[in-house]
């Protein structure tokens, strides 16, 4: 009689629970709302109702009016928020064992779901030659584009200045912002007591992490961390841009594209290989500004001169 011998090899078992999607701007921003038909060539856009300012003027009296020469200002009309449209992509191929068709699309789409946040991030901040990132859209500021805030510009100041100086920037805008850094800023602004100790993936709507201000961090894995006006120069060696925005609103497409993997299949190579694709936009509401900081240091760089807010 044949004696069998045992299998002694790893036994395939199903992919384990890994919790949820870590924290980033999904966490941060509105949406993913749905994108409306066409946008996925076209982008989205709209007319902004919160980036207008308002003035102080006295009460009625006898005495006539002094400032702006009695004349009361007429403040020129909103602009519009614009968000180009993007696609994020994932691709697989594969031997055709042990996998069928329906299997190699599933992994497809849950590659998709795994990365949507990291490649938005990288459509947000630093883009690629074929991408405009967002924060270089000309008619942030009204018009100006994303304004630096560093006090001396390529001279780095602590976290606390640097965060204080985008704060006080973004407080110009009357509802709470993002502040925008890489996740190698988060432990040095845990440590500064600037950010909740753990970041971590939120579990419903209080697992976002603020500000000592109430605006909400976004540490994002797919920020490149460059200048983010040209994103051409990266910081140097213990300093990060940490970046302030507005309100930012991710669009998403509801419908996924995924090339069949039956009418794909490699016959030379006897391997499944398929790409899926789903459209994107980002906008950002009204404002966004820049700092540059030195993460380890504890002296700040001071400055008299105070930063210029921005007029519509």
């Amino acid at each position: 009689m044949v004696a069998l011998t045992p299998m002694t090899g790893p036994v395939y078992v199903p992919q384990p629970a890994v919790g949820n999607i870590r924290y980033g701007l999904f966490a941060a921003a509105n949406g993913p709302f749905p994108m409306p038909d066409h946008g996925d060539v076209g982008g989205v856009q709209y007319l902004e109702e919160h980036c207008g300012q308002a003035h102080l003027w006295a009460a009625a009296s006898c005495s006539e009016h002094t400032v702006n020469g009695g004349v009361i200002p007429l403040d020129g009309c909103d602009g519009t928020a614009v968000g180009l449209p993007f696609q994020v992509v994932a691709s697989l191929k594969t031997s055709a064992f042990p996998y069928d068709a329906a299997e190699v699309e599933r992994r497809v789409r849950v590659r998709l779901n795994d990365n949507a946040q990291y490649v938005a991030e990288q459509a947000f901040w630093g883009g690629n030659a074929d991408v405009q990132p967002a924060l270089q859209r000309a008619e942030l500021n009204g018009g100006t584009g994303i304004l630096d805030v560093t006090p001396t510009p390529g001279t780095p100041v602590t976290i606390e200045y640097g965060l204080g100086l985008l704060e006080d920037a973004l407080a110009q805008y009357s509802y709470p912002g993002i502040i925008h850094a890489r996740p190698l800023v988060a432990p040095f602004a845990a440590e500064r007591m600037l950010a909740p100790t753990p970041v971590q993936a939120p579990r419903g709507p209080s697992g976002v992490q603020f500000t000592p201000m109430g605006n909400v961090w976004s540490f994002g894995r797919g920020y490149s961390g460059n200048k983010p006006n040209n994103d051409a120069t990266a910081p140097a060696a213990g300093t990060a841009y940490m970046v302030a925005t507005g309100a930012v609103t991710v669009w998403r497409d509801d419908k996924v594209w995924v090339s069949p993997p039956e009418k794909s299949f490699d016959r030379s190579g006897n391997a499944w290989q398929t790409a899926g694709q789903q459209a994107y936009a980002i906008t950002v509401d009204c404002v966004a500004f820049f700092v540059l900081v030195a993460l380890n240091a504890m002296t700040a760089t001071t400055s008299t001169t105070p930063v210029a807010t921005v007029q519509w």
